[in-house]
This record gives structure tokens, sequence and C-alpha cells, in this order.
């Protein structure tokens, strides 16, 4: 174990790191993990070890962090034997981190502004969301070879995976044609739930996906070229803006019908008139909520103690949960009634391919493999790992962790969930708390599994009032933008590089603003694949990232690089050499 001190110099350990034994081959594998074992739970340096957990559950509020201002932060590689309560604590925290990103996804795919799934079925997507999470992310950690090839699945570092969000606004898209188009029931204008739509969604990921592992063994500089930081940055620009606006509506008491604020009806308050203290939709109490959930983010970020300060989200979606049980917003039967656990395939649903989604589909493989390029190479670079572009060893663990995300993809659909990838959020675990060790990683997903197989956190999380989803949401989303933000910023801007960006940018704003704007213009009703052509154009003339990384791509290829910019209105230049998207660590690129 080494020492980073405050310039980040590595220095000697202060730790008295366990040395074992000579190993006998001849002993085989059974009696090294007994050993393991007996040296975690019965030894001091095993169960406790040497490291300073104050630090951990110190608050950053003077005095009580003075004594750490200088501190010497130890640095654990991701091969290296930690104690089994850092192991323990760390693991939690990692997966308290990612909690809010990987239970999103299914609440919007499955909830009000996508099928329309009963509560208990979207408890137990929920719950898978969890299971497969820990299970593939426990996979990807390990990493493994491709039998009698030079390839390997996954990464070998801590690179948890959960549910991609770049996939919900063509969720979204498409169960909303679904309905229009009378494949999903509607009653008297109420949505009615749409399981086969469902199906048909995670059936055509789990075929489409099948591109994304081919398109994974593609050196990675070559897809850089193909899909650039100019491009990725607006992507992730009109993922999150268009993911915002969906938890801005849910922040102030729903998406579904109540928004109207009809006179008469199920839904004439939200989210319907039989939920608990139902209200208006923007009624203050609503709003409400949703700030106590924004404003205990901000609370943790500036005063939290290092084991909580990346736990943020998970944190003010703890206080948003305490705040509306107290006060009545929560109906806690449905909480009561579910059951003690579930797996994966409780529920299952009816498995079609539809060919509209394969377009937009193929649009998210490119998006969402480009975006895990630059957290599997951000998670290399907080975890200590040479990345100056030479190391054989970077290359084979950038291509293990694009491979193992359309693997997992693939597999996640036929688990009836959504494709997963690498997630960014633990990057900034690992550089806060110098521990890129493995061992902390399986942790970790021991707890995901754990969170998901006990099926009343699945309710839980279901049972939460639209408002404080909605702010936990709309504050996770919007790091989105930040990211696209941050990569746009590598950009050189050039006369060339501005005109590709307000050109891609003038239809993904429009589609943002006024999502129904381009609908109207091809035909609807009619059968057969010319027709099932027009649905895919539609959904992805209804999705904005689409639309700007089409745009985006053809116009990058077709123009010619400048020699010299011209600052223009933007100002002066800055490189992007060597820049890679998603680098920052504890972005979120997915």
């Amino acid at each position: 174990m080494a020492v980073i001190d405050v310039d980040e110099h590595i220095t000697k350990s202060p730790v008295a790191s366990y040395v074992p034994a000579e190993k006998n081959v001849e002993q085989g594998w059974f009696i090294d993990a007994w050993e393991e074992i007996k040296f975690l739970f019965t030894t001091r340096e095993g169960l406790l070890g040497n490291y300073d957990y104050a630090w951990l559950l110190t608050p950053d509020i003077p005095p009580f962090n003075r004594k750490y201002k200088d501190r010497v932060k130890p640095f654990y590689g991701i091969d290296e034997r930690i104690p089994l309560l850092l192991t323990v604590l760390l693991g939690l925290q990692h997966s308290l981190a990612m909690m809010g990103g990987v239970v999103t996804p299914p609440l919007l795919i499955a909830g009000a502004s996508g099928a329309n799934l009963d509560a208990d079925t979207i408890s137990y997507l929920v719950s898978a969301s969890l299971i497969l999470s820990g299970i593939f992310s426990f996979f990807q950690i390990m990493r493994f070879k491709i039998f009698n090839t030079g390839f390997y699945i996954g990464t070998g570092m801590i690179s948890v995976v959960g549910e991609a969000f770049a996939v919900v606004p063509i969720a979204q898209a498409y169960f909303s044609r679904q309905y229009e188009d009378g494949e999903c029931l509607s009653v008297h204008g109420v949505k009615q739930p749409c399981p086969k739509a469902y199906g048909s969604f995670i059936g055509t990921v789990a075929v489409v996906m099948l591109f994304q592992i081919l398109i994974s063994l593609i050196k990675p500089r070559t897809l850089m070229k193909i899909f650039p930081n100019l491009v990725t940055g607006m992507v992730l620009l009109c993922i999150g803006g268009g993911l915002a606006g969906s938890g801005v509506k849910s922040w102030a008491g729903g998406s579904g019908p109540c928004m109207a604020r009809p006179e008469t009806g199920f839904f004439k308050l939200c989210p319907n008139i039989k939920a608990p203290e139902p209200r208006p939709w923007g009624d203050p109490s609503f709003i409400g909520l949703g700030f106590a959930v924004y404003v205990t983010i901000l609370l943790v970020e500036l005063f939290g103690a290092p084991l909580i300060r990346n736990c943020s989200v998970a944190v003010g979606l703890l206080v948003g949960a305490v705040i509306s049980t107290a006060t009545g917003f929560i109906d806690t039967r449905s909480i009561t009634a579910a059951p003690a656990g579930t797996f994966v395939w409780v529920k299952t649903f009816p498995l079609s391919v539809d060919g509209s989604l394969v377009l937009p589909l193929l649009a998210c493989c490119v998006t969402t493999l480009v975006s895990c390029l630059g957290d599997v190479i951000a998670t290399a670079e907080v975890s200590g790992i040479d990345i100056d572009g030479t190391s054989s060893d970077l290359d084979t663990r950038v291509q293990g962790g694009l491979t193992a995300d359309g693997v997992w993809s693939v597999l996640a659909a036929l688990g009836t969930s959504t494709p997963l990838v690498c997630f960014a959020q633990n990057n900034g675990v690992i550089a806060l708390t110098g521990c890129a060790s493995r061992r902390a990683g399986y942790a970790c997903c021991f707890f995901m599994l754990l969170a998901g197989i006990a099926s009343k956190f699945g309710a839980s999380i279901v049972a939460l009032p639209p408002s404080v989803i909605g702010g936990m949401t709309t504050f996770l989303f919007t790091t989105i933008v930040v990211s696209g933000l941050r990569i746009l910023s590598t950009v050189t801007w050039n006369r060339r590089n501005r005109f590709i960006v307000t050109a891609a940018l003038t239809l993904g704003l429009a589609d943002l603003i006024v999502p129904n704007w381009l609908v109207h213009l091809l035909p609807t009703g009619g059968k057969g694949s010319l027709q099932g052509f027009y649905d895919g154009i539609s959904v992805v003339i209804r999705t904005a990232y689409c639309l700007v990384a089409i745009v985006g791509v053809l116009l990058n290829w077709i123009m010619p690089e400048e020699n010299v910019g011209d600052g223009g209105f933007l100002g002066g230049e800055t490189g992007n050499k060597g820049v890679v998207a998603g680098t920052e660590p504890g972005s979120k690129t997915d």
C-alpha cells in the first residue's frame, strides 16, 4: 500500500500490511481461501488494519475537520489487500453512490412517463435492476479472458454497471407512439398498463445490443475519431436536458394526466385522487418535498463526512422519505404487502422484436459505447493505472469494459431489465477515499444484490411520492448536462466546430422544447415493413440526442478541419489534445 501526501507524491506506507506465507500450489484454492478467511476474521490487521476510520466519519465543519486538512491519504491499488471493516464501509459507500442512478431508469421507463405498469411490477423492476447491477458489476470487476483469444470481458477495476440513462428517452418516445397508435390501450384518456410493449422493447434491446458487442472490438481510438468529444458533449447535453424535464414534472407532482389540472376525474389531483395526501399539480407541498431533497444534497456535499459525501443523492432521497412519511404522503400498505424477498424472473414479459426500435437503439449503442470508453479510462486514472496511451494493459481494460457493456446489456434484457453500462459516480469515491481495491467493489456488489433481493426496498422506492423522486432525479440528470458541458469545454472553438454545434443543437433543442413538432411529417396507421420504418424514424425524431448525434457525426465527417480558429464571439481557443470524453472523476456519462 502506498501513501499519497498533500502534493500527491507517493511516500512510504504507515500501515503494517499482512504478508501471506509462501503459497503451496498443491494446497489448492480452498486452502488459500480458508487462510484468507482466518486472516480477515481472527487478526487485527485483517479485521481493522491501521486505517484512520475517524476521518471517514468526520464532518467537513470546523473545528472537527482541522486535524485532517493536511492529512496524508493512503492509497490502495486494485489488487491491494484491505482490512475487512474498510472493505465493508467502502463497499457500502460505493453502493450508495450508485443507488440513485440504478433505481431511476426503471421508475421512468415503467412508470407514468413510460409503459404505465402497475406498482407491483415497477417495484419488481427496481429490484431486478439492483440484482442485475450487483451480479454484472461483480463479473465486470473480476474480469476474465475470452477463451483462446486476446479479448477480455470486464475491466478488472471497480467499474460498476447500472441501467443506461441514454435509453430512457428512446423508451419514452416508443411507448408514447404505442399509445398514439392504439397498440397500448387508453380508456377515457387514461393510459392502461402495457406490458406487451415493454416486452417488445427489452426483446429488441437484446437483439440490437449484439451489435454493440461487435463494435466494442473496434480499437477505442478509431471509435473516438468517429464519435469525437464535439459530438459526445452535445449528446450528453441533450440526454441530460431531456431527462431533467421528466424530473421537474415529477418534482411538481407527477408526469401523468394530472399535469393538466383537470376540473374533474381520477386525475384531478396528483398523482391521482386515491393517493395519500393528493394535491393539484404544482402545489407548494410537492415543491417543498422536492426542495428538501435538493437542499439535503447541497448540505451533504458542503459539510458531509467523506463516507457520505459521494452518497449525497441517496441521503437526499432518505431525508425526502422521512419527511414524506411524517407528513402522510406515503401509503405504507404497499410496502407491508411486498414479499420478504424476490429475484429476477418473478415477473416476466412477452418478448418480441419491434423493427421501429432498431434505428434509435443503434444510435444508443454508439452513445453508450463511447461514454463507457471515457468512464473506463477515468476509472483507470483514479486507480493508479498508466493511461499515457502506450500501455497495453489499459487497452485490454478498455476493450474488456466495452465488450462487457454489450454482453451485460443483452443478458440484462433477457433478465427483464434495460441495457446496462459503466457508471462513473464511483470514480469520485475512489478519488476521495484513495481506495481502488477490487475488494471494496465486490462488497459493493454484495450490497446491491442484497438491496435487490429485499423486495421491500424496491417497494419503498416506488411508494415515495413523485415529488421526492423528482427532486432527486432532477439533480441527478443535471449532472449529465454538466458532463456534456465539461466535455465541450475541451473542444477547440473555431468557426467549423461552432457551426457544427449550432447546426446539431438547432434540431436537438427544438426537439427538447417542442417535442412533437416533427411527428406529423410521417404517415401513420399503415401496415408492413414500410410503416415499421416510418415508426423507427418517428422514434428517432422524438429523441433529441439521436438527431444531434446523426447531424453532428455527419457534419464532423464532411466539413474539413480548420488550421487556425478565429476565436469569434465565443472567445479564444482551448486545446483538446489527449482529452477523452468522460474522463473527469465522478462525471456521469452513461
